[in-house]
């Protein structure tokens, strides 16, 4: 019951194994899978989000050096209403 009556299936399936096998390594060569391109989205997210927040600080400490550096000035004490009473 077990036993394959066809003299030629073995090298059948072993071919169609080995044919199954170099089309399965073909297709991870090329880098080309799922799993590698759901990496590689996801590396450039996050070099892109840390980008983002970097120059999000950056810009966030600029205002407020600037803000400093102006009320040092005196900029924000001066009554700019004031018409020369």
């Amino acid at each position: 019951m077990g036993n394959v009556l066809d003299p030629n299936f073995w090298r059948r399936f072993s071919a169609a194994v080995h044919q199954d096998e170099e089309a399965q390594k073909a297709r991870t060569r090329g880098g080309n899978s799922w799993l590698e391109r759901q990496k590689r989205k996801k590396s450039r997210r996050t070099y892109i989000c840390w980008t983002f927040w970097l120059c999000f600080a950056i810009l966030v400490a600029g205002l407020v050096a600037v803000i400093i550096w102006l009320k040092n000035k005196g900029v924000f004490n001066k009554d700019l209403f004031d018409k020369g009473e």
